[in-house]
């Protein structure tokens, strides 16, 4: 078995920072583990890193930096390489950031100033969690035959990946056997239906959908969000757009407005019964927190139902339908993470918001990595409690 320096020795780490002194600390502490670590002072140069390097295994980038952050680093990662895992390093932690770096993809979020121990954790369990495919385009199941221990990669740096395809059990190629792949474009991707640079280098993408697909979609659905919002005037003399006053005063008036900017009785009926209000099951083991909330937002069109623990919340889940879950952190003795863990499970579609009294970016970053849609700190204001509600359903449905 492969010692823990064995294996970081192997492993070539990007450090991003604009202070070259943060640099040179993670450099010497990880070069203590055996680990390869190069360094940029801006993303700039990270990403001409990135085109020069032939292989990085990790990015540590800096939240805060000038001209371009590190935010915009980990976009531009995980559009190109979605599986590489990401650190997120930062002297300025906040909870919203916390949660958007790990939204966007971040295996982790370390606060400045962090000890050795901290950083080493973070970097282990971060490759720990990454797929072993991502860093191994060849083909490993292990030895190619008892009697050769080589290890697949091994074999094709002397020889090449051909002849290790070539490879029988008796350690004998055979010229005759075909190729694995059939006979098609070297770049075609089966996954996305096209010819990609990254599928030619590495090899089919760990996820279900090819990224490329997936961001285009998410374009699309952005742009025509966005032409809806601009080109929809509810009438010359009243200059807000149909989205804007359908979010403050409802679906229905906003379709029953006339002409003179008046809602029309008989079509705001016809309107309120063809919109279908947004299903919220509130989970908190305070009464008076979820009245609250039942309060807010059933003025808003909203129809709320209530669970105060976490069985009567799965079995409410189960039995009726939801369109958003607002999950309290802590449930008398229950544990909200692992109840958001349970219902992720039983409904991997159904967007939750975790809301907590004890908030904390340790708990913000657990949450999103469990499969929470947002993170909510009590205590919150109306206001606070209706944007986030709109915003989580909204991102569902595009």
């Amino acid at each position: 078995m492969e010692t823990t320096t064995a294996v970081a020795k192997k492993t070539r780490i990007l450090v991003v920072d604009d202070e070259a002194s943060i640099c040179q600390s993670v450099d010497k502490i990880l070069a203590r583990r055996g680990f390869s670590v190069c360094q940029a002072q801006s993303v700039n140069t990270a990403l001409e890193v990135l085109k020069r390097e032939e292989s990085v295994d990790m990015i540590i980038a800096d939240l805060m930096m000038p001209q371009v952050n590190g935010l915009e680093l980990l976009k531009m990662v995980k559009e190109n390489s979605p599986a590489l895992p990401f650190l997120m390093i930062t002297g300025f932690p906040t909870i919203p950031t916390a949660v958007e770096a790990t939204r966007l993809g971040a295996a982790g979020f370390i606060p400045k100033p962090f000890t050795p121990e901290e950083l080493e954790k973070a970097v282990e369990r971060a490759l720990a969690e990454t797929p072993a495919a991502v860093a191994d385009p060849l083909p490993d199941e292990g030895l190619i035959d008892a009697d050769m221990p080589f290890d697949a990669r091994e074999v094709a740096k002397a020889t090449s990946p051909s002849f290790v395809e070539h490879l029988t059990r008796s350690d004998v190629p055979m010229v005759q056997t075909p190729a694995r792949r059939p006979a098609v474009a070297l770049d075609f991707c089966a996954l996305g239906q096209r010819s990609c640079k990254k599928y030619a280098a590495k090899g089919l993408c760990p996820g279900k959908e090819c990224p490329l697909v997936v961001a285009e979609r998410k374009k699309a659905a952005q742009h025509q969000t966005l032409h809806a919002t601009i080109e929809d005037p509810v009438d010359v003399d009243m200059p807000f757009s149909y989205a804007e006053l359908s979010a403050v005063a409802g679906e229905a008036y906003a379709a029953s407005l006339g002409r003179s900017d008046m809602p029309v009785v008989s079509h705001y009926r016809e309107a309120k019964a063809a919109v279908k209000a947004p299903r919220v099951l509130v989970v908190d083991d305070e009464a008076v927190v979820a009245n609250s909330i039942r309060k807010t937002l059933t003025r808003r069109g909203y129809e709320i139902a209530e669970a105060f623990n976490g069985r009567d919340a799965l079995d409410r889940l189960v039995a009726e339908a939801f369109d958003l879950v607002l999950l309290d952190m802590k449930l008398g003795n229950e544990n909200g993470l692992d109840l958001l863990s349970k219902i992720k499970k039983s409904n991997p579609g159904l967007p939750v918001v975790m809301v907590t009294g004890y908030a904390s970016v340790d708990t913000a970053v657990d949450a999103i990595q469990r499969g929470a849609d947002d993170y909510m700190a009590k205590p919150f204001t109306p206001e606070e409690l209706f944007t986030v509600t709109r915003k989580t359903l909204q991102n569902h449905v595009n």
